[in-house]
Formats: C-alpha cells, structure tokens, sequence
C-alpha cells in the first residue's frame, strides 16, 4: 500500500514546471489526487497510484471552481466586478476605462481606454506591442480576466480547449477616437485593431 509520504515524493518529483505542490489527499486506499499551483495560484490537478504519478494537462484559474457551470455573460460579470474591486483597491489606475463584453463568437473581450499613446509607447524596445509599464499593466488586467479560466490545451496534439476565448487590449488614442465613433453611431464595437 502507498504510504502519504511515499506519494507526496511522488508527487513533488512529478510537479510541472513552474508549479509546485499544494495539497495531497487520499481517495482510496491505493490512489491520491494532487493539486499544483504556480506563482498566480493557477492550478493543475494530478493523480498518484503506486505505478506513479501524472498531471493532467488542464490549468484552472484560481477562482474558476467558484463559477463552474456558468453562462459566458454570467463570467463577463464575474470579471468587471473584480476589475472595479482592483480599481478601489488601487491595483489598476482609477481613470482606467475598462470594457468587458462577451458573446458575439468571440469569448470575453476586455478593452481598455483612456491611456494614452505616451504611456503605451514609454521604453518600449522594438519587436513589442507595448512599452515596459503598459505591458506590466496588460499582464494584471489578463491575470484578471484569466482567473475563471479552464485551459486544457495541449499544443503536442493541437487540442485548443478553453472555458472562453478573447484577449485584452490596450487601446491606443486611435482606436478611442474610432470607438467613440461607433458608439456615436449606434454600431456595435468594431474587431481589435493592431496597436
């Protein structure tokens, strides 16, 4: 029979990478479920048997259990009340514009105004989208957004399997001006435009 400590080593020999192990727990007699996170409390659940230990290849967002089985919309609303909790809490600029929408074939699409061209292009190196602290900026906007997320993609077998599609972008002053356009003429949001 496999001992706790025994699949805990097990378990912590076989942790991806860039993860580590969080919790074990016996199911059965001969069979342990573990549970990895990284650094953004992402997760991937494994299994540990006397044969060894797997992980199995989906990701969960750490807040994903709390919205299991719900509709996109229902998300999308998960998603802006958290971006107004870090606008409170002062983790994202206040004057930020933040545009959550989801539907419409393309996932949950979060658009984000009132930056300017200054702050997007500020030491940005070339071959990037964006300058040093726009892109900080975009990585906590899409930690945000990705918290919900289940992610069972496996580029080794080209399986693409996502809770929900979309991205994050910074609009530029542009693109502002364009969707205030839309806007003023009662068209829906246009595509993302490259930066």
């Amino acid at each position: 029979m496999l001992t706790t400590s025994q699949a805990r080593r097990m378990a912590q020999d076989r942790a991806p990478a860039g993860y580590r192990l969080h919790t074990l727990a016996r199911v059965r007699a001969d069979r342990f479920t573990a549970l990895y996170v990284d650094e953004r409390f992402r997760s991937r659940r494994g299994e540990v048997t006397e044969a060894g230990a797997a992980v199995h290849r989906t990701v969960y967002g750490p807040k994903y259990r709390r919205s299991d089985g719900e509709r996109e919309t229902q998300v999308a609303a998960r998603i802006r009340a958290d971006y107004r909790q870090a606008r409170t809490r002062g983790v994202i600029p206040e004057d930020l514009r933040v545009s959550v929408r989801s539907g419409r074939g393309r996932g949950i699409v979060v658009e984000v105004s009132g930056l300017s061209d200054r702050f997007l292009n500020e030491d940005r190196r070339g071959g990037e989208q964006y300058g040093a602290r726009a892109a900080g900026l975009l990585r906590v906007l899409e930690e945000i957004r990705e918290a919900y997320q289940r992610d069972g993609t496996d580029s080794a077998s080209d399986l693409f399997q996502l809770r929900y599609a979309g991205y994050v972008v910074l609009l530029s002053e542009a693109q502002q001006r364009q969707r205030a356009e839309e806007r003023a003429q009662g068209r829906p949001p246009g595509p993302r435009v490259a930066g």
